[in-house]
């Protein structure tokens, strides 16, 4: 009980400084961001791409297992990483990329009974296979200026995960691409 009281009489303590208080200023700072950009996927002399609002689809047509072990371009489609609508008040856009990986930079085929031992890589055009994105939100790319202007020109492809490991079937995965502004 001496317990209670006692704190009873601490909070009586301290009411009396809020009571006699007689204005209350606060000032509020805030930065007022600029929009972002509008992101879309475009065809880029590969296969046709379709969606919009964010969900997009790119066909790589039938090509051969010899075609994925070897890293042959048929076993590969470029696009591009648009942005339009973008204010004047950013300087900076990165792109960092998600997706389930079987073998850290590959995404893993999602078809069940499809094809095994074979991943999805994406990267920017004319690089080597080492050069894979890491889908993992953390690992991200800058935008060029020329980029923000025209583009960012990548390569999906499809490779083995383990040499020797790979076998024909369907392929369906999903990367997902996640963008910041500075």
């Amino acid at each position: 009980m001496k317990r209670i009281l006692l704190t009873s009489a601490l909070i009586g303590l301290g009411l009396p400084a809020v009571g006699s208080a007689t204005d209350l200023n606060v000032d509020f700072t805030a930065t007022v961001l600029a929009t972002t950009c509008t992101i879309t996927i475009v065809q880029d002399g590969g296969p046709v791409v379709t969606g919009s609002n964010g969900e997009y689809s790119l066909t790589i047509p039938d090509v051969g297992l010899d075609k994925v072990v070897t890293g042959d371009v048929a076993a590969q489609a470029n696009f591009k990483l648009v942005a339009s609508d973008c204010s004047n008040g950013y300087s900076k856009i990165f792109t960092t990329l998600t997706g389930t990986t079987v073998s850290g930079k590959l995404i893993v085929n999602e078809t069940t009974s499809g094809a095994t031992g074979v991943g999805m890589g994406i990267k920017r055009r004319d690089t080597a296979d080492s050069a894979f994105f890491t889908p993992n939100n953390t690992d991200k790319f800058e935008w060029s200026t020329d980029e923000k202007a025209n583009g960012v020109p990548l390569t999906v492809a499809l490779r083995e995960t383990t040499a020797g490991a790979g076998r024909t079937g369907a392929f369906q995965a999903k990367a997902t691409f996640n963008f910041t502004y500075e």
